[in-house]
């Protein structure tokens, strides 16, 4: 992780007062922890749900089961509800973030095609909710060394997204 980019990241939303709430599934708490690794991140980070199992995006943000079989738990679906249930159970943020993808290689029997890489994220901010479904390129060749790649260029994209949605001009 690149430190000072993280600096910058944290000095940015304290600077425009916003605070972040993140439900993380793919990268299972890296991303908080990532924004926590710089003092004063308080300021910043309300905290993060790492809901990796279906049945907890079901209980604790309400997604739909339905959502789940139809798409699966790693689509863009999935992570809007998960991002709007984050919402309307912690409403103390002024942004909030999910996360979900396939980081290691998918299985055939999954029911639904997905890609080694691919991530969805869904951020919301100002009553609008912000979706991106790209798939990461990787360039190791362990299974788990991807794995962790593919997290840690996740976090990284999300960071980007982040300042994307809250310097958008507004229309």
């Amino acid at each position: 992780m690149d430190i000072e980019k993280i600096k910058k990241f944290n000095s940015e939303l304290i600077e425009k007062k916003i605070t972040i709430c993140c439900a993380e599934s793919i990268t299972a708490g890296l991303l908080a922890s990532t924004i926590a690794s710089i003092p004063g991140a308080s300021s910043v980070l309300k905290g993060s749900i790492v809901t990796y199992n279906p049945e907890l995006k079901i209980s604790i943000l309400g997604v739909k089961p339905e959502t789940l079989f139809k798409h699966s738990a790693e689509s863009i679906e999935t992570t809007v509800e998960m991002v709007n249930g984050l919402v309307k159970t912690y409403s103390n943020a002024q942004l909030y973030v999910a996360v979900t993808g396939v980081a290691s290689e998918p299985l055939e029997n999954s029911g639904v095609i997905k890609k080694w890489g691919q991530v969805y994220i869904a951020i919301y901010y100002n009553n609008e909710v912000y979706e991106t479904d790209k798939i990461i390129d990787f360039i190791k060749t362990d299974e788990i060394e991807i794995r962790n790649e593919i997290r840690e260029k996740t976090v990284d994209l999300i960071l980007e997204k982040i300042l994307e949605v809250i310097y958008k001009p507004v229309s």
